[in-house]
């Protein structure tokens, strides 16, 4: 009977690739932060490696699913706990492996980004319940995108909270202007060009790529959701030189008007 449990518990933690073929991975973990706090994680990762879900804290004094946004790396998994405004309240870095009873994270942490509290993920097992797929890969109608998102996350060296910003406006059929600023390192600007929109792609209508943004060729792509769009950059290191200190667009940008 334990065997057949334990196979049960397996089959539904387990990576599912047929329920959506743009899924490569869902989980839903419980354990506790630290030793006291106890927690649940649950998240999915489509076919570009952005991972999506919530997390949730069941004895927090108002105690409601929080998202969280990342990627799927060759370590692990990271990912940032964002409010609605789009300050990140706390990260996430974990692994996850799997033995005979399932999948579980390891070498986990969760940190505070403003005290730098930091918390291990312990016991974090998977349970055996659904992902709801739908629910957090939920990408944007391309009538839908927002005017504005935006992001902060609190920086020790200024003090103060620091992140980036971009709008969108219609240019046509599929077709937008952008304006992006990120200041959460060094800052890294720039605008499409007057003549030259980004292209929704084709099909879904949820993602863009634009290259040569400025004279170092820096491109990005876009990856919209309802609520938030992923901006990633697709050109080389040196195409940052224009920027400095390592500065880019990358970042989970929450929708704030739309």
């Amino acid at each position: 009977m334990k065997k057949f449990l334990g196979f049960i518990t397996l089959f539904l933690c387990t990576v599912i690739q047929t329920a959506n073929a743009d899924v490569d991975g869902e989980y839903e973990f419980e354990g506790t932060l630290g030793d006291k706090i106890p927690v649940v994680i649950t998240f999915c990762v489509n076919g570009d490696g952005i991972a999506v879900g919530e997390i949730y804290y069941p004895k927090a004094k108002n105690p409601a699913p929080i998202l969280i946004v990342g990627e799927a790396l060759e370590w692990g998994y990271s990912m940032n706990e964002y409010q609605n405004d789009g300050t990140i309240t706390g990260t996430l870095s974990f692994k996850i492996e799997e033995d005979a009873g399932g999948p579980y994270i390891t070498e986990g942490t969760w940190t505070n980004p403003k005290t730098r509290k930091e918390f291990p993920l312990k016991n974090m097992k998977c349970v055996s319940t659904s992902v709801d797929v739908p629910k957090f890969l939920d990408y944007e109608d391309p009538q839908n995108i927002g005017r504005e998102y935006s992001f902060k996350i609190w920086n020790e060296g200024a003090q103060d909270y620091m992140g980036g910003h971009v709008t969108f406006r219609g240019a046509g059929k599929h077709k937008l202007h952008f304006e992006v600023c990120n200041v959460r390192h060094n800052i890294a600007e720039g605008r499409s060009d007057p003549d030259r929109p980004a292209v929704l792609g084709d099909y879904t209508y949820d993602y863009f790529n634009y290259e040569n943004v400025n004279e170092c060729g820096y491109s990005f792509s876009a990856h919209f959701f309802k609520r938030f769009v992923v901006l990633r950059t697709t050109s080389n290191y040196q195409s940052l030189d224009c920027f400095g200190a390592g500065a880019s667009f990358d970042g989970v940008y929450i929708k704030v008007k739309q």
